[in-house]
């Protein structure tokens, strides 16, 4: 009886020991696994990747982007040209933390540093007809145009006839700040050859009706053919080992409209309005039903063919409509290590007492917002490979956002104070 028992022992310490071997050889091979999909990262994207937020992009905002936060908490990093500018940070203006020098010059732009092969190739308007034609040196590299070309058509008659040459015009300031002599988007990921992409740049393909209060910009056919060029493009590579998609939130849910309704009942008067107009003076300035609804059709294709572009790639896809959703409706707790929180953040910029996920544009989110962002795609990454990628703390991301502890009440300021009105006219032409 006691020698089976110790035999029984001495089998369970065995298996017990074997079990504790595979557990090791498991964990090390996750690792090693984690280690070798994030041994070079790449990224396409818009103004959600490059860190725009203030109606800028700068080093401070640019290291706050979720593919530079999920980076650094996977062990990895990313390498881009870092800007100063084109345009303003609000919340450095309205908090007198930026002059008329510092204005002057964020307006005019620049860059702080370069690199020559830029692994995080993000760029602030981009969606993805422009991640694969628009460069740093060209707005359309596919464009051409007809010219006259002269030759002697014999010794005695010097003549012309029409050719076809490259059209290369000027892009705007963030693609020629941030790609420079790099390409575009997508011939900087095929020169990089990354092994893990964030691949998200379908946001502006929908975002451009709350921005313009218009439909005019939708286009389904333009949209699935260029996503699913660019990624036959990235599976050609040969390099990829995985990734990370997200779907489109409800853009007609963001901060940056607010409801009107017509003082005299006109339907096409009333909708969704941007929130720096006290009024709407035409049909354009809002959104109506109708418009809505068409929007809501739209960015279900929009998101439907971002998942199955992620099927296909075996990427992670994080559905951030359904979060956003989720945090429209119920707010996101924030609470520190001791259990105290200062409250729940809502689908809005920062009020007092009132923690908030978006920058002053209203649009895009705030170094807060951007922790909130980052996390869901690591749960998304973990879920979907297995890792065990930790978080971005949220609550240290609420703590140094200036924005989140010292609110300013935008809405407020350009209604009340002139040199408000001078920024709500500017704001209005860049949207």
């Amino acid at each position: 009886m006691l020698k089976m028992f110790r035999l029984g022992g001495n089998m369970n310490t065995k298996k017990a020991f074997g079990l504790v071997l595979v557990l090791m050889f498991a964990g090390s091979l996750s690792a090693q696994t984690q280690s070798e999909m994030f041994q070079k990262v790449g990224v396409i994207g818009d103004s959600l990747s490059q860190g725009f937020f203030g109606v800028t992009v700068e080093k401070k905002t640019q290291d706050w982007a979720y593919p530079v936060l999920v980076s650094k908490q996977a062990g990895a990093s990313v390498s881009y040209n870092v800007l100063k500018g084109p345009f303003v940070n609000l919340e450095d203006v309205l908090k007198w933390d930026c002059g008329i020098f510092c204005i002057a010059e964020s307006i005019i732009g620049g860059n702080a540093s370069t690199v020559s092969l830029p692994t995080h190739a993000g760029i602030t308007g981009a969606e993805y007809t422009t991640v694969l034609r628009t460069s740093g040196k060209c707005e359309d590299i596919n464009a051409t145009k007809q010219v006259k070309e002269w030759y002697w058509a014999k010794w005695y008659w010097y003549t012309y006839r029409w050719v076809t040459v490259a059209d290369c015009q000027e892009p705007d300031k963030f693609h020629r700040f941030g790609l420079r002599d790099a390409g575009t988007q997508a011939q900087v990921m095929e020169k990089v050859k990354p092994t893990f992409l964030f691949g998200s740049a379908g946001a502006n393909h929908v975002l451009c009706t709350a921005l313009h209060t218009s439909t005019d910009c939708l286009d389904e056919t333009r949209f699935k053919r260029d996503i699913r060029e660019f990624f036959r493009r990235m599976a050609a590579m040969g390099s990829l080992k995985g990734g990370v998609l997200f779907t489109v939130p409800n853009v007609t849910a963001i901060a940056f409209l607010e409801n009107y309704r017509d003082p005299n009942g006109r339907a096409n008067y009333s909708g969704l309005k941007a929130f720096f107009r006290n009024s709407v003076s035409d049909p354009n300035q809002v959104l109506d039903a109708n418009e809505v609804a068409t929007i809501s059709n739209f960015l279900s294709m929009l998101n439907n063919e971002i998942k199955a572009q992620g099927a296909t790639m075996r990427f992670a896809v994080a559905d951030l409509r359904v979060i956003f959703d989720d945090l429209k409706e119920n707010g996101r707790p924030i609470r520190s290590a001791s259990g105290w929180s200062p409250g729940n953040a809502r689908a809005n910029w920062p009020l007092p007492n009132q923690p908030g996920v978006f920058g002053l544009d209203g649009v895009h989110p705030n170094m807060y917002g951007h922790s909130l962002f980052a996390n869901e795609l690591i749960k998304a990454i973990n879920t979907r490979y297995g890792f065990s990628v930790p978080q971005v703390s949220e609550y240290t991301a609420w703590y140094y956002d200036s924005l989140n502890r010292n609110p300013v009440d935008l809405k407020k300021f350009l209604t009340e104070n002139i040199f408000g009105q001078a920024i709500s006219w500017v704001v209005s032409i860049f949207t």
